[in-house]
């Protein structure tokens, strides 16, 4: 994998690089290692859930078990704005996006606007960048203590050769018109407004898992999956938080495998996938 980093840069990535690699040296069990020869795969409207293991592993097992998806979900913690945090959301996400671009045919990454704004530039090569989707909350207030729409953003990266599903947003009468080619023009969604609520308070209590990390609706996450996937297709999230993914992808039709690094998030996604989840 090839990537080019801002000279500004460079030490700062290098460095975090390097720390990374010592620390997930020193950490790593053998569990983490260790490929299962009886790995099997979730089926269509089921849910595989694995863990605790860390993202960028997680991605690697499943490449050399030549495991392929339509899409990989990247949600990653944010970091602060500043130059340390911008080169530790490189360090940390340039080979996660590399692996995750060898197994699925789409990646979508999510994070501030700033930080997420510097991918655009470093992609791996054997990526390219389809869109930029934005979801915008106007019911939590941001840093400038105002009450004005606060934001994340997510960059939609693919394979040259992946296909889009456009056609997933039509109605059903130019769904048919497009089935027989006559639809003249086909909308397209390369950049995207998703404007739904935060979580939060007594906004979609019913949907709420009490999970603190920040979780997103289903109205977020289901767009994505309409977009690079069809009913059957495999999506990956190996940063699930509660779950969010995994169900968006069961309502859809989709297989889902799903891990995270964090005990209690997995508690949260077991509960919620308890239906869905492989046996």
């Amino acid at each position: 994998m090839q990537v080019s980093i801002p000279e500004s840069l460079v030490p700062q990535v290098a460095e975090m690089l390097a720390a990374q690699a010592v620390e997930i040296a020193a950490k790593r069990k053998p569990r983490d290692t260790a490929l299962p020869s009886d790995y099997a795969l979730p089926s269509q409207g089921q849910v595989r859930l694995d863990g605790p293991i860390s993202a960028l592993t997680q991605l690697t097992r499943l490449r050399e078990l030549k495991v392929r998806a339509a899409v990989v979900i990247l949600d990653p913690h944010y970091r602060r704005v500043g130059a340390k945090g911008r080169a530790e959301y490189l360090a940390e996400l340039l080979p996660l996006i590399g692996v995750a671009g060898d197994i699925a045919d789409h990646v979508i990454v999510w994070g501030f606007p700033m930080a997420v704004a510097r991918l655009v530039d470093h992609q791996p090569a054997h990526l390219v960048p389809e869109g930029w989707i934005t979801w915008v909350y106007t019911n939590s207030a941001n840093r400038a203590r105002s009450w004005r729409g606060a934001q994340q953003v997510a960059l939609h990266l693919r394979r040259p050769d992946a296909k889009l599903h456009y056609e997933s947003f039509l109605s059903q009468r130019h769904q048919e018109m497009h089935a027989r080619g006559k639809l003249p023009y086909l909308m397209t969604h390369r950049d995207v407004i998703i404007a739904e609520p935060l979580l939060t308070g007594f906004i979609r209590r019913n949907e709420q898992t009490g999970f603190r990390g920040g979780q997103k609706p289903l109205s977020v996450i289901t767009p994505l999956l309409m977009m690079t996937a069809r009913p059957g297709d495999l999506v990956i999230d190996p940063t699930a938080g509660s779950g969010t993914t995994g169900e968006a992808a069961v309502a859809l039709g989709c297989a889902a495998i799903l891990s995270d690094q964090a005990p209690g998030s997995l508690k949260i996604a077991r509960k919620r996938l308890a239906s869905w989840l492989m046996e």
